[in-house]
């Protein structure tokens, strides 16, 4: 485990680097093996680099397990994989005292939980019990067996898969379980142009074993966490992430609304967000654009329905109902700008100030499509704030 900045890299640029450089190539090596959206890829990588656990959903065949294995090869990660059934007990998971017929005396058999990165697969197709003995290694980061804590290594990340419910043979997921969560994703099927370069990549690879290079190490992966949970957090944009958790349990078609870890997981993902956009401070544009895939797999909705479009729908009519913070005070300054006072990254931190000042929904109008909306706060969030910091 990595104490301090200097234990591993004494450039003071490296994180800078990471995220102009190291970044990208990881997203590159994923989508040279896996056919899929980059959206998806990144939030996905978000979710890995602030410490949190993913759950992929999506019909077998469009390349959720083959995802798990590429991102473990691309961290340079210990990966284990479990496949879920409904005979499985939670013995199986977590491992249990066996008898060593050698010594005369009970020994751990070990977990596959013990791994940096796990596979979950068909996570829906196992028994509510069993399920059950994921929520302390997904909380914790430990497994208790026979009254004994061990400690899983660091980091640590559960990915799990789940096939849509209408499947035979699927459970529906415990709600502690889905909490603890940070991001649900959906990979879709492929559009023709996608799926067309994956059967002539297949051609052209046939016989040979793709390799993916490793952009990054565990290492490398609990310094970056380190770092995205120093950025700077203004105390109005907790509110506003408070604000609209807050909407969601009053919400009229909400049973059971977002629960206080949720927001810490957004707050956990938003810094993550700015991270990647070089700056040490997070701003409301970073809360929206990780709202939903945080926020909208932790919403019961009224009369048992949970319905993944509804679910993002209801987030996304609260993040434009929700009044969006304004800041009277000057914002602090990117890595890129490190100059003084008067440079030209200085000048976009004031110039920003200002204009954060402004209503976010100044001329929208309700009555608009919610399509509409999203692309009009959209296209406001990137004049704004986009063409200055990012």
């Amino acid at each position: 485990m990595i104490d301090c900045y200097e234990n591993i890299k004494d450039k003071p640029n490296w994180t800078s680097s990471f995220v102009q450089h190291d970044f990208p190539q990881l997203l590159e090596q994923l989508q040279q093996i896996v056919v899929g959206k980059p959206e998806v890829f990144r939030l996905a990588c978000i979710t890995m680099l602030c410490g949190g656990h993913l759950l992929l959903e999506g019909a077998p065949g469009v390349g959720k397990t083959l995802f798990a294995r590429t991102l473990a090869q691309v961290t340079a990660a210990d990966y284990r994989r479990l496949q879920m059934t409904p005979d499985m007990l939670p013995a199986d998971v977590t491992g249990s005292m066996v008898f060593d017929p050698n010594g005369g005396e009970l020994r751990y058999s070990g977990s596959p939980l013990e791994a940096h990165i796990v596979l979950a697969d068909e996570l829906n197709r196992a028994s509510t019990r069993t399920q059950a003995a994921l929520l302390e290694a997904m909380e914790e980061g430990t497994i208790s067996i026979d009254g004994v804590t061990r400690k899983l290594p660091e980091p640590f990340m559960l990915i799990a898969t789940q096939n849509p419910l209408s499947f035979e043979g699927t459970y529906r997921l415990l709600e502690a379980e889905l909490d603890r969560f940070l991001m649900r994703l959906t990979m879709e099927y492929p559009d023709p142009e996608m799926e067309s370069n994956m059967l002539i990549q297949q051609l052209a690879y046939e016989g040979c074993t793709r390799r993916v290079r490793a952009v990054l190490t565990p290492d490398e992966w609990l310094l970056i966490r380190k770092r995205i949970r120093n950025q700077h957090v203004d105390a109005t944009v907790c509110r506003y992430i408070v604000e609209l958790v807050q909407a969601t349990r009053s919400h009229a078609e909400v049973g059971l609304g977002v629960s206080p870890r949720g927001s810490a997981a957004l707050l956990r993902a938003s810094q993550t967000e700015a991270f990647l956009h070089g700056r040490d401070y997070v701003i409301p544009a970073d809360v929206q654009a990780v709202a939903v895939p945080v926020l909208a797999h932790r919403l019961q909705l009224r009369g048992g329905e949970d319905a993944v479009e509804r679910q993002a729908s209801v987030i996304q009519e609260l993040l434009l109902s929700t009044p969006v913070p304004t800041f009277g005070h000057k914002l602090p300054r990117t890595h890129a700008s490190a100059g003084g006072s008067g440079s030209e990254g200085g000048r976009k931190a004031r110039r920003a100030a200002k204009l954060l000042r402004r209503p976010a929904h100044a001329g929208s109008s309700m009555h608009e499509p919610l399509p509409a909306l999203l692309r009009k706060q959209r296209r406001a969030n990137d004049s704004w704030l986009g063409g200055l910091f990012r």
